[in-house]
């Protein structure tokens, strides 16, 4: 019996267009045509002679052969079917909604702020990633690292443009701070970094250039780099430098005052413009009380290091002191806790006593040298730091001759990790050695030792913050100073008398008073505590000697009078977060009546010299100083005063900038990319400094992004067109890519 399926409409779905019918039919002879008979209907025989009623029975009524639903499913696989034809978009509208801009910018992103190997975008993971996200875009994605290396490069170029403009419309100096680094592929390198407050008088800050020091590191060599960073800049206000106290900087700066004068008309002098960093001063003092046996191996130890450049002076100040100190174990008796101990070998000769008296510092006691041997110890194999982890469960770390509190962190775990450490020596005490094992005095002269270091370590933090300020260094060095004497009060004292503890402490002044007093070759420091509103003169008469107060105000006069005692010209500016929104609409027929009758008004600028301020009272502010000149109210009431704070307390009191690019520098430069070039090196490391420090905003935050066309870099490296030009081609073009992404892309 024939099936009557001439009424089931025709379905959408996928079916073949061709029916093999020999697969599911036989054929019968008989007249006046031969019969198609299914092979399927075995109950009902199903027979018909035409070929295209057999491929519709088959499709019909046993769809399973071929693929297909049931016929009783068939109105939903339509309506499906259509739903999914109609919502699926195509590979158009796939390319379309691909956001390339946003791409490279996550790509340059990776490669540069995360230190991504530039081969990354040749990987599979990376394409496997992208495609199933959209499918059609496979033809779009950079795969070639040279392309890559032109799109860093473009942005670069670009956005060094962008902040040259930036620092030209800066309300405050331009200040410096630059260090020399060796990186692992053994390029000496320099890095220069620059602080300012910019012209919404928000404090900013940038690597400006990771330059190579090739063959020389002479002062008169960074000089020259320096120079050349000033000029690709168009730097002209030069303010501070702040650096470490190598000699060399010394020479730095004086050459670099004559390429400035000669080459460009700037006036820059050497000896007031350089400020010494505050966190180099502190770990000079920490390792004269750690290690210096006498203030005559100290002046040569200073002398050794002043001639070292960069980290390495830290690190030659430590080796010098080390070559002064007699070594063995009779030097590290410590006389206050000698009977305690009972580890005396043998009768004290001659020899001993001579050692003893000429002992090398605090770091030559026993309890230090064990802590040292621990670290040490564990650090010598996987299996005793696996022993440890578990016993333990806190890493202790390693004391650094270059690492700024190294030996307070290492103390800190000690102390924190007490028991623990104590139970972990007892059970491994012949793996570590039965001298070497930490006693109940070793454990009280760690509790003294951490208890002094811990006011340096936290002077070191509050200097090195995004928001320090210069007018913190000399009240730091106040405070640091009367702690000395404090400390040596106590230990002086018959009751808690230490002859060791009392070296160490002259020893650690020493070099803290003479970078102390080498701060009155910057006036600079003076004028910063006197412009903190907390402080003012009040703090000089309450803290100082009578003698010291009237000269270093007479400095502080100095510049006052050269460089800040003029008449200036226009209002003040404001920004414009200052005014409020009300006073935009236009004026009423009245309020123009009224405006014509008004007298000519000046600002009262009549407390508007350094004196009057300084002899007011201190006041308590709820912000840093810096945020308190900034702010409209001291602008209006100190318009030639504020403009001096806000140079002077936007200075970094500490060269920590080159310090954080140098340990970046070494993560984008590791062993096995040690054929990138140092030009290579300076844009990853600059690109990914200018995004961290919000000079590159990306367009999902409202910013230009990175730069889609490679070329661009060819007109930003044109000399013939003007910067300020540039500028703005550049930029037109940026945004014009920014919304036509895919024609450049795709």
């Amino acid at each position: 019996m024939a099936s009557d399926t001439s009424s089931v409409p025709r379905t959408l779905s996928s079916a073949p267009d061709f029916i093999d019918i020999a697969r599911f039919l036989t054929r019968e002879k008989a007249r006046p045509r031969t019969l198609y008979v299914c092979l399927y209907c075995t109950a009902k025989p199903w027979k018909n002679g035409y070929k295209g009623n057999a491929r519709r029975h088959i499709r019909n009524n046993h769809p399973y052969l071929i693929g297909l639903p049931s016929l009783q499913n068939q109105s939903q696989q339509s309506l499906d079917v259509y739903i999914t034809s109609s919502t699926t978009p195509s590979e158009a509208a796939l390319r379309n909604a691909f956001n390339g801009q946003a791409y490279i910018e996550a790509l340059i992103s990776l490669l540069t702020r995360r230190r991504v190997a530039f081969s990354m975008v040749e990987w599979d993971e990376l394409r496997d990633l992208a495609l199933p996200c959209n499918p059609a875009i496979e033809d779009s994605l950079i795969t070639s690292r040279r392309t890559v290396m032109r799109y860093i490069s473009a942005s670069y170029e670009f956005y060094a443009a962008q902040l040259a403009e930036s620092l030209q419309s800066a309300i405050s100096m331009i200040h410096l701070s630059s260090d020399l680094w060796t990186s692992p592929h053994r390029h000496g390198m320099l890095a220069v970094c620059g602080q300012w407050a910019d012209k919404g008088y928000k404090l900013r800050k940038a690597l400006l250039g990771l330059l190579e020091c090739r063959k020389d590191h002479s002062g008169e060599s960074q000089a020259g780099l320096i120079a050349d960073v000033l000029g690709r800049f168009e730097i002209r206000r030069v303010g501070y430098h702040t650096g470490d106290n190598a000699s060399s900087n010394n020479t730095c700066l004086e050459a670099l005052s004559k390429k400035l004068l000669h080459g460009r008309g700037i006036i820059f002098n050497p000896v007031r413009r350089r400020v010494r960093c505050f966190g180099h001063i502190i770990n000079l003092s920490l390792q004269a009380f750690l290690l210096a046996r006498s203030k005559e191996a100290l002046r040569a130890a200073l002398n050794a290091a002043g001639n070292a450049a960069g980290a390495q002076s830290i690190e030659t100040f430590s080796t010098a002191l080390n070559e002064n100190t007699p070594s063995g174990p009779d030097t590290t008796v410590d006389h206050t806790t000698e009977e305690n101990q009972g580890r005396q070998q043998g009768p004290p000769t001659r020899e001993n006593t001579i050692r003893q008296l000429e002992f090398s510092g605090w770091e030559g006691i026993n309890a230090l040298q064990k802590l040292h041997h621990l670290a040490v110890w564990i650090g010598s194999s996987p299996i005793h730091s696996d022993n440890w982890r578990e016993a333990v469960g806190r890493s202790l770390g390693i004391d650094n001759t270059t690492r700024w509190n190294s030996w307070y962190k290492v103390i800190s775990v000690a102390l924190d990790k007490k028991a623990q450490i104590v139970q972990f020596m007892v059970d491994h005490a012949k793996d570590i050695g039965c001298a070497h094992l930490l006693s109940g005095a070793d454990w009280d002269i760690l509790s003294k030792t951490h208890t002094f270091l811990q006011p340096f370590t936290e002077a070191t933090l509050i200097t090195e913050g995004d928001k320090a300020s210069l007018c913190s260094t000399l009240r730091l060095m106040d405070g640091l100073l009367s702690y000395f004497e404090k400390v040596k009060i106590h230990y002086s004292n018959p009751e808690f008398h230490d002859s060791r503890m009392l070296h160490s402490i002259d020893m650690g002044r020493f070099v803290l008073d003479k970078y102390y007093t080498m701060s009155d070759e910057a006036p600079v420091y003076v004028a910063a505590l006197l412009l903190d509103p907390r402080c003012r003169k009040a703090y000089l008469d309450k803290n100082w000697k009578s003698a010291w107060i009237n000269p270093a105000i007479v400095g502080a006069r100095q510049i006052w009078e050269e460089e800040y005692n003029t008449n200036i010209d226009g209002d003040i500016e404001t920004t414009p977060e200052d005014i409020p929104a009300a006073l935009v609409k236009p004026p009423s027929q009245l309020q123009l009546l009224l405006q014509e009758m008004e007298v000519e008004t000046a600002l009262s600028t009549d407390g508007d010299n350094l004196d009057a301020f300084i002899n007011s009272p201190a006041i308590k502010i709820d912000c840093k100083p810096l945020e308190w000149w900034c702010r409209i109210e001291q602008r209006r009431q100190f318009p030639r005063l504020s403009r001096m704070a806000i140079d002077i307390l936007s200075i970094s009191p500490q060269s920590a900038e080159p310090e954080r690019t140098f340990s970046g520098a070494r993560r984008t430069a590791p062993w096995d990319r040690l054929s990138m070039t140092c030009e290579r090196l300076q844009e990853v490391e600059c690109l990914g400094n200018w995004v961290r420090n919000g000079h590159i905003v990306g367009t999902r935050h409202g910013g230009l992004g990175l730069v889609c066309n490679p070329d661009i870099a060819n007109v930003l490296k044109n000399p013939g067109i003007p910067l300020i030009f540039r500028i703005q081609t550049v930029s037109l073009k940026v945004l014009d890519l920014k919304f036509n992404v895919l024609d450049e892309i795709i």
